[in-house]
């Protein structure tokens, strides 16, 4: 199998569910961290709590969604490399 055929099977999208472990939710520090992570990224990357979705790529919008600690989140990634990217973030 060439590496030009295995990136074909490679999921382009995942969803993890998530739970925010941080004490004081997700605020600037984890926020900005996430945002750093997947801005490289050419794929959509969203982080979804009930009905708000988040662009990932930025911090104002993923402190929007209001995640304290215990707050389950979907973490859903569409792009070649996705795995790898959701790998970063959990």
């Amino acid at each position: 199998m060439s590496g030009a055929d295995s990136l074909e099977l490679e999921p382009t999208l995942v969803r993890r569910e998530l739970i925010v472990k941080n004490a004081n939710g997700l605020h600037l520090l984890p926020c900005s961290l996430i945002a750093r992570a997947v801005k490289e990224f050419a794929g959509s990357v969203k982080l979804v709590r009930g009905s708000q979705a988040a662009n990932a790529k930025s911090v104002m919008d993923i402190i929007q969604l209001g995640a304290t600690c215990g707050t389950e989140v979907t973490l859903e990634i569409d792009g070649q490399g996705a795995e790898a990217v959701a790998d970063r973030i959990e």
